[in-house]
């Protein structure tokens, strides 16, 4: 054996005074380092209510998610964690600042169904994603995946506004963002424009700011028809319209509260009370569950089996005197009425929940009960004695306690939003006149972020409206700086759209390649295997540090579906 030799065997076995040698060293130091790289990459993963629309479950139990919750992640991905007081409710983004580019790819015409179809051809999809989440799109009603996507407020000073106006962009999302793109997802509601109209002539701001977005009504368990778990789930009940017309600022309010007592099938409808803005009872019923009563629940309900007696009316007669005395745009109060939709067997889109709106520990999930609500707001006490509570009382007390909400302003009674005081001093001064909607591009016309937004001349006019909307703004409000670039890129084929987007998606901070498919059943499967090498080509082209969001727009039969990855290699 050479010296050489000798030496580097030799040298290859030293140890330290713990008994390691050099090679045991060196490997720890490559441990340490891949373990430091884990901590510092971003990475996302699934919470609950996303795995619930996962398509690892059977389609009978998923509940999808909507194109808002997908706006959230894209919104999160693209702003960091600045102001974000409740974490998002169906994800994980962790290190999130770490994220240099988002990249969204939208394939109209496409939906679960074929994704169920042909899995087996997405190899490619399958290998790169470990994500698949099922979404409500606007296929299913006629909508437009542009507007519902577009309609993000995203620029860094109309994000600073929002934040000191709402105190976190959760609640700006939520109080700005169209109500009629979220609901139209899940209800049928009509495409009638409404003229501009004043608020009511007691109120301070908007009405419909108070009313829960569709995530939330499905985040407090109120009964939607969605498809899946919940559409298996609440497959006896009933729209409490045919069509809904468009909620406005003078919609009127009804406020509404049921009494239930137990059966040998569970809890059941056995009072319901509606009352107007006018405080005025427009419906009063008891109601004769078919099912034996076990418990009477009179401490709480006031109900009695000699109240019941001679009584006639059924579920089924209030839920058709319901259809017929709500108007279409008709808004729904009370506390906690997702138990009273329940056991009216009904779905509404409009809802306020004063255990929402009112809040005294700055969080959510603690809700306040209404006879404290009554008492701490309006001097009132109700639910007195021991003869149970009164259905018309309680409606009419969280109508009462709306009322006086919307006379005062958006924070008043709901610690939630005076929390948001404290971010005042950290944020710049609010922009005067701000935009009623805002749309993601306002967010691409400062100077930290660019756009590419690639498609075809059938997609890319719809764009541009949102572009110019962002531009007016930036005129409007005096921003000073050379803005970065907003790339609107149309092309004349869909191959061209995959090629521009590849080529240009590494000069900007968010892009988006847009594509309207019409997939024939003849070449069904050969056109499947072509998007599988679009979203593997599109994934390849991306550097490290890159969300990746694909999304398949659905049909006018079937939902649709999103994939989301971080690329961090």
């Amino acid at each position: 054996m050479s010296k050489t030799s000798s030496s580097r065997k030799r040298h290859a076995h030293e140890v330290d005074k713990n008994g390691h040698t050099r090679n045991d060293l060196n490997h720890k130091v490559i441990e340490k380092a891949v373990k430091k790289r884990k901590k510092t990459v971003s990475q996302f993963r699934l919470k609950l209510n996303g795995e619930h629309a996962s398509l690892s479950i059977e389609p009978n139990e998923r509940v999808p998610l909507t194109l808002t919750d997908i706006q959230y992640l894209l919104l999160h991905s693209l702003l960091g964690n600045l102001n974000l007081t409740e974490s998002p409710r169906w994800y994980v983004l962790d290190k999130c600042d770490g994220i240099k580019q988002t990249a969204c790819f939208i394939l109209e015409g496409i939906s679960i169904k074929h994704w169920e179809r042909h899995s087996n051809e997405f190899e490619n999809s399958k290998n790169i994603f470990k994500n698949f989440v099922e979404i409500v799109t606007p296929s299913l009603y006629s909508g437009s995946l542009v507007q519902e996507l577009a309609l993000v407020p995203l620029s860094e000073a109309d994000k600073e506004s929002l934040i000191y106006k709402y105190g976190s962009m959760n609640l700006a999302l939520e109080a700005r963002k169209d109500l009629m793109v979220m609901m139209k997802a899940v209800f049928p509601i009509g495409n009638e424009v409404s003229p501009q109209i004043n608020l009511q002539s007691e109120d301070k701001f908007p009405r419909t700011q108070l009313i829960l977005s569709a995530w939330q009504l499905i985040e407090e368990n109120y009964p939607l028809p969605l498809k899946g778990k919940l559409s298996h789930a609440y497959s006896d009940y009933i729209l409490t319209k045919d069509e809904y017309a468009p909620v406005t600022a003078t919609s009127p309010l009804f406020g509404v509260d049921c009494e239930m007592c137990l059966t040998n099938e569970g809890s059941e409808l056995t009072r319901i009370s509606i009352v107007n803005e006018k405080h005025k009872t427009v419906y009063d019923s008891l109601v004769k569950p078919y099912n034996q009563i076990t418990d009477y629940l009179t401490r709480f309900s006031g109900i009695t089996k000699p109240l019941l007696e001679n009584v006639t009316k059924r579920l089924e007669d209030v839920q058709s005197d319901l259809r017929s005395l709500l108007p279409a745009d008709a808004i729904l109060v009370g506390q906690s009425l997702n138990s009273d939709l329940h056991a009216l067997k009904m779905m509404h889109p409009y809802i306020i929940d004063t255990s929402l709106v009112y809040n005294f520990t700055g969080q959510r999930t603690r809700k306040p009960k209404l006879q404290t609500l009554a008492r701490e707001f309006l001097s009132e006490k109700i639910q007195v004695g021991n003869k149970g509570h009164c259905s018309t009382e309680d409606a009419l007390t969280a109508l009462k306690l709306v009322q006086l909400k919307l006379s005062k302003s958006l924070e008043y009674g709901d610690a939630v939003h005076t929390n948001r005081q404290q971010y005042k001093e950290n944020v710049v001064k609010m922009i005067k006149t701000p935009q009623v909607a805002l749309s993601i591009f306002n967010h691409m016309l400062e100077k930290k972020k660019s756009s590419l937004i690639v498609g075809c001349d059938d997609i890319t006019g719809d764009y541009h409206t949102y572009l110019t909307q962002a531009k007016e703004s930036l005129s409007a409000q005096l921003k000073k700086g050379k803005p970065k670039r907003i790339k609107l890129v149309t092309v004349d084929g869909v191959n061209e759209v995959i090629s521009s987007f590849k080529d240009s998606i590494g000069d900007f901070n968010f892009s988006m390649a847009h594509l309207k498919l019409d997939i024939s059943e003849e070449k069904e499967l050969e056109e499947i295997k072509v998007i599988d090498t679009w979203i593997k080509n599109i994934w390849d082209c991306l550097a490290s540090a890159s969300l990746c969001v694909v999304i398949f727009g659905g049909t006018s039969e079937d939902n649709g579906l999103a994939m989301i990855k971080v690329k961090n290699t």
